[in-house]
């Protein structure tokens, strides 16, 4: 392997080494201290569609090319939610699928279905209109959901029928429309952003030089991340939308795993300039803040609560790499994480009313998959087991997904609470970062 430049500061852990988003699957297992267990919970899913909604996606109405698109855009958003059982259009008989945008209750019953979205596609003038129609089995043969869209995609027209469904259904709309940031492995090491739906990829870095950690913004108008581009790790801001980066750090030694606080104002990253690898508060022009930490271990890979008031970040002062919780102004770190002797890259749910945080851990067999913490009971569940190794979670703007780099190859979501999974981006791809929800209204 060749020696990675954090190598230089003498900070080469194996903490260090796997936030750096180095590979470290051939490190030997760390010793269990005092109260620790290399023990993982585990999973036993037998099958998690069993009581899942049931919801038909009849094909589209409209212009054959138009409505097709439109029909697989719809049935990917809604499989990847994890929230219903999406029937087989295959079981549908001609006369289901002939209907249009009408609806009969008493037909839909007898293929199973719960719940009916129907969509119809048009040109209006230089764009699109989309008619969206949600039927509920046993209510009646009148929509209990009726929505037109008009605009230019058809992606974004479809994404926000898609979310009004979720909300019909939950309460709360989806957030399709969302973007993801990551850094793509290989030869080209750049950071890049995707649809939470897996499609319109876009490289906004062009460093030629090694690109990780990126980290949206709260706005989601810019991307943080670490560069060796002038040689050391140094932090940069660039936009969203790509273009010129800008660096913010470059003192010596370490400057790298940054996380916004709520506002965008400010980001906390890990920093050496002044011997240890610390956590402190910064500008986004680099300005120190304050320093957040003072241990002679190494404290990174910081993760900021939605509310500002926390900290979660990973440090070895107590022997092996665990997850520790302090306030957002430094001090009083508490450890969170016993079982398990690697735990990593924690990240706090974005929704204030939902205190969990999502984590690596490696498990007795040195395989990395992702857990999560209940800051409420202190229990950790287990959400990836026997499918590669599993890495580097992020939050879905909903807490309705977690979405991880998986040695399977690429980006996958899944939802927590079926624990119903599914590939969203084939490619290499380290440290996801979900941007924030769409507009109100796309």
């Amino acid at each position: 392997m060749t020696t990675h430049p954090l190598a230089r500061c003498g900070l080469v852990t194996a903490a260090l080494v796997l936030t750096a988003a180095l590979p470290a699957h051939a490190q030997a297992p760390a010793e269990p201290g005092p109260g620790e267990t290399d023990e993982l919970p585990r999973i036993v899913i037998s099958d998690p569609n069993r009581d899942l909604f049931r919801l038909a996606l009849p094909d589209a109405t409209g212009e054959r090319n138009l409505a097709r698109s439109a029909t697989e855009i719809e049935q990917r958003d809604l499989t990847i939610t994890g929230l219903f059982r999406v029937l087989d259009p295959v079981s549908f008989p001609d006369a289901l699928q002939k209907e249009g945008m009408g609806f009969s209750s008493a037909l839909w019953t007898e293929v199973g279905a719960q719940g009916v979205a129907k969509m119809g596609v048009t040109h209006q003038g230089s764009g699109l209109a989309l008619e969206g129609r949600l039927y509920q089995v046993g209510r009646g043969e009148s929509p209990v959901l009726s929505k037109t869209y008009h605009g230019t995609e058809l992606r974004a027209l479809v994404h926000a029928w898609a979310n009004d469904v979720i909300a019909q259904f939950t309460g709360q709309r989806g957030v399709f429309g969302a973007r993801i940031a990551f850094a793509l492995t290989g030869k080209k090491g750049e950071i890049a952003t995707v649809g939470m739906d897996g499609a319109e990829l876009s490289v906004v870095t062009h460093m030629n030089s090694p690109c990780m950690l990126p980290a949206f913004s709260p706005s989601g108008g810019q991307i943080a991340f670490t560069s060796f581009l002038m040689g050391g790790d140094d932090l940069w801001i660039v936009s969203a939308g790509g273009g010129r980066a800008n660096r913010i750090s470059k003192r010596s030694g370490l400057n790298t795993g940054a996380a916004w606080f709520p506002g965008g104002g400010s980001l906390v990253a890990t920093l050496s300039y002044e011997g240890n690898a610390e956590l402190y508060k910064i500008g986004t022009d680099g300005s120190i803040q304050a320093r957040l930490t003072n241990s002679p271990s190494i404290d990174l890979s910081a993760s900021v609560s939605p509310d500002g008031s926390k900290i979660a970040f990973v440090s070895d002062r107590q022997g092996t790499p665990q997850i520790f919780l302090m306030p957002a102004s430094g001090g009083g770190a508490r450890r969170l994480t016993f079982q398990g002797t690697y735990n990593q890259t924690p990240r706090f749910c974005p929704r204030a009313d939902t205190p969990i945080i999502a984590f690596t851990g490696r498990d007795e067999r040195l395989v990395f998959d992702i857990f999560t913490y209940d800051l409420r009971t202190g229990k950790i569940e287990r959400m990836t087991q026997n499918q590669g190794s599993n890495e580097d979670p992020t939050w879905s703007p909903d807490c309705r997904l977690i979405v991880y780099a998986s040695t399977r190859g690429g980006l996958f979501a899944m939802n927590p609470q079926t624990k119903l999974e599914f590939q969203i981006w084939k490619g290499g791809a380290r440290s996801p970062s979900f941007g924030p929800p769409p507009a109100a209204g796309r």
